[in-house]
C-alpha cells in the first residue's frame, strides 16, 4: 500500500465519525424531543458530539414546559462530551455547571416553571450533596440571575411551607448549601436569610 493510499485511509477514518455526527446534528435540528432524548442517551464521549448534545438539550427545552422540564431534570447529572479544545484545557466559557451540564443551562432559561419543579425535586433526593442537587440549585440560581439571597429566601420559605419534616430539612440544607455562591460582600446578607 502506498503512502498516499495510507494517508487517504487515515483521513477517511478521521473524517467519517465527524460526518456521521454532522448528519445526526442536522436531524436533531428538525427532530422532536423524543429524537433528542434518544440521541443524548445513545451518544458516546466523542468530542465532535459536544455541539450536537447542546442542540439536543435545546430541542427538549423548546417543547411544552410540562413535558420538557421533567426530562431535563432527569438529565441534571448528564455531563456533555468535552470538545477537542476543552480536552486540551481550553475552556472558552469556563467550567461551570451551566456550561458542562446542558440541562442546567436549559432549565435556567425556562424560568419560574422550572424553578417550581426544581424546588419540588430537591426533597426527593436523600443525598443533599449529590450532583443532581448541586446542579438543581445552580439552575435555580440562574433563574434568579445570580441573586443568592433571593434563592436562599425562596428555599427557606418553601421549607416552612413544606408538608413534612423530611422535605423541610432537605430544603433547609439546600438553602444552607447556597452559601457557597455568596461572595464576601453578600455573605452577611446570605447568613441573615438563613435565620
Amino acid at each position: 500500500m502506498s503512502n498516499s493510499v495510507k494517508l487517504l485511509a487515515v483521513l477517511i477514518g478521521c473524517l467519517l465519525p465527524s460526518e456521521v455526527i454532522s448528519q445526526e446534528c442536522r436531524s436533531l435540528a428538525s427532530g422532536s424531543a423524543t429524537v433528542a432524548t434518544e440521541y443524548i442517551e445513545h451518544t458516546d464521549d466523542n468530542p465532535d458530539a459536544a455541539s450536537c448534545v447542546k442542540l439536543a438539550f435545546h430541542q427538549i427545552a423548546v417543547g411544552p414546559p410540562a413535558e420538557s422540564i421533567p426530562v431535563l431534570i432527569n438529565f441534571l447529572s448528564y455531563k456533555r462530551p468535552l470538545n477537542k479544545g476543552e480536552r486540551s484545557g481550553i475552556f472558552m466559557h469556563g467550567k461551570g455547571p451551566s456550561e458542562l451540564y446542558p440541562a442546567v443551562h436549559e432549565l435556567g432559561g425556562l424560568g419560574p416553571d422550572a424553578e417550581v419543579a426544581l424546588i419540588g425535586f430537591i426533597p426527593s433526593k436523600e443525598d443533599s450533596n449529590s450532583l443532581e442537587i448541586e446542579n438543581a440549585l445552580y439552575a435555580i440560581l440562574l433563574i434568579h440571575h445570580g441573586n443568592v439571597v433571593g434563592v436562599i429566601q425562596r428555599l427557606r420559605a418553601e421549607a416552612e411551607n413544606s408538608d413534612g419534616p423530611t422535605a423541610r430539612n432537605r430544603l433547609k440544607v439546600a438553602a444552607r448549601t447556597m452559601l457557597r455562591w455568596c461572595d464576601d460582600r453578600s455573605r452577611p446578607e446570605c447568613e441573615r436569610a438563613l435565620r
